[in-house]
């Protein structure tokens, strides 16, 4: 849009700093090694995932969206990796890299190295080669019980916005417990899930220096 304020425009600048997902067009890996598309996720899909303690590909469950929006517009960062493997996420969302820990998307730079699963299903290093903008239509945002995921075949998180993986694990963990004693979530909810709203509101609250809008 020229002009980001204009009512008729979908990705109006007041949205924008509220996104913190994949593209709906991304594909997730199952524990079967098969990719479903992440629009049609279930809770209590069986997918791979990243165990950072023992840096290696483990099996995890989905347990909701923490943000559903199929229709929505967004802007996302566009990484492209020296095999050409492309991501699109937002810009405060978190991956993990060889280095720097785990970074925000927004704070990447090309030439560093992020973490992949080949086509054998090994973990491996890939360097990203582009940094791209772009606009899509939809976006979601699946929570494992890991907190990590496999989105196009690159090693990412669940979490966005607070500047620490570690710290935003430890934050939902009474999500897991929830649906521990309760069970999976229904699939249909379109928007922010209100467990994660709330405690996104408790966090910005107490402690708003860890939030990164």
């Amino acid at each position: 849009c020229p002009n980001r304020e204009h009512p008729r425009c979908p990705i109006r600048s007041s949205t924008i700093s509220m996104q913190r997902c994949f593209s709906a067009d991304s594909l997730v890996t199952l524990s079967n090694g098969k990719q479903k598309s992440i629009a049609h996720l279930q809770s209590g899909d069986a997918l791979l995932a990243y165990n950072h303690k023992t840096k290696q590909i483990t099996s995890t469950h989905l347990i909701t969206m923490l943000d559903f929006q199929p229709h929505q517009f967004a802007i996302f960062k566009q990484v492209t990796t020296s095999t050409g493997r492309q991501l699109s996420l937002t810009s405060s969302h978190l991956l993990p890299t060889d280095e720097h820990d785990y970074v925000m998307a927004k704070n990447l730079d090309i030439g560093m190295n992020i973490y992949v699963m080949n086509d054998d299903g090994v973990m491996i290093r890939e360097t990203i080669s582009n940094l791209t903008d772009v606009v899509k239509q939809g976006y979601m945002a699946p929570l494992t019980e890991e907190g990590t995921l496999i989105v196009n075949n690159v090693v990412v998180s669940c979490y966005a916005t607070i500047n620490s993986h570690y710290g935003a694990h430890i934050i939902l963990a009474p999500m897991r417990w929830w649906y521990r004693l309760f069970g999976m979530s229904s699939n249909e909810m379109i928007g922010i899930h209100w467990f994660p709203k709330m405690l996104y509101e408790m966090t910005n609250a107490l402690i708003p220096s860890i939030i990164q809008k």
